[in-house]
């Protein structure tokens, strides 16, 4: 029995569509298992590796993200933990009732600002290609620990204001951790 050139064409068709399909399979798994592979080395690197994968594994720009876009969308998710910050510093201030507390959240109001500064300018540097933000992050977390140290002796830091504190002061040093890899 001879077959036709014409009956092995579908047959031909049918694995070659079956091929193309499977391939495009594994090349897309791949893809999503190199960046999980990416965040997962960059963030064993840093002091806090659960909480920088929970950040980057939360946002989806991360599954398409190199390292640089990485740090990136660290530094995106700074940007609402710092007024975050500010609003719990206004708030507490609003409700001060002694000069003494209003002085020590203004210092840590005028300590976040000049840290949200620093951080549009590490934000602008890496936005330009320049990977040198070292600097600038240095300044923002000199800004986060400036607002600890107003409250070195009585009376405590409050507690609203530590967790923001702490919230941010992680997320910049996760940031200038993976920045040194760049």
């Amino acid at each position: 029995m001879s077959f036709s050139c014409s009956s092995k064409f579908p047959v031909f068709l049918l694995a070659f569509y079956y091929v193309l399909i499977a391939t495009s399979f594994t090349i897309k798994g791949l893809s999503v298992n190199a960046s999980t592979t990416l965040i997962q080395n960059v963030c064993s690197k840093t002091q806090n590796p659960t909480l920088c994968n929970d950040i980057l594994n939360s946002d989806p720009r991360s599954a398409q993200a190199d390292l640089k876009g990485l740090v990136q969308i660290l530094i995106d998710k700074t940007y609402a933990r710092g007024n975050l910050a500010l609003t719990v510093i206004a708030s507490l201030y609003k409700n001060a009732n002694n000069t003494e507390t209003k002085d020590q959240l203004h210092s840590c109001d005028m300590s976040y600002k000049s840290a949200m500064i620093y951080l549009n300018k590490a934000d602008a540097a890496l936005k330009s290609g320049n990977k040198e933000i070292y600097s600038d992050l240095i300044s923002v977390i000199d800004g986060v620990e400036s607002c600890d140290d107003v409250y070195e002796g009585p009376p405590v830091i409050p507690p609203t204001l530590e967790e923001a504190n702490k919230n941010f002061e992680d997320i910049v040093n996760i940031i200038f951790t993976i920045s040194k890899l760049l």
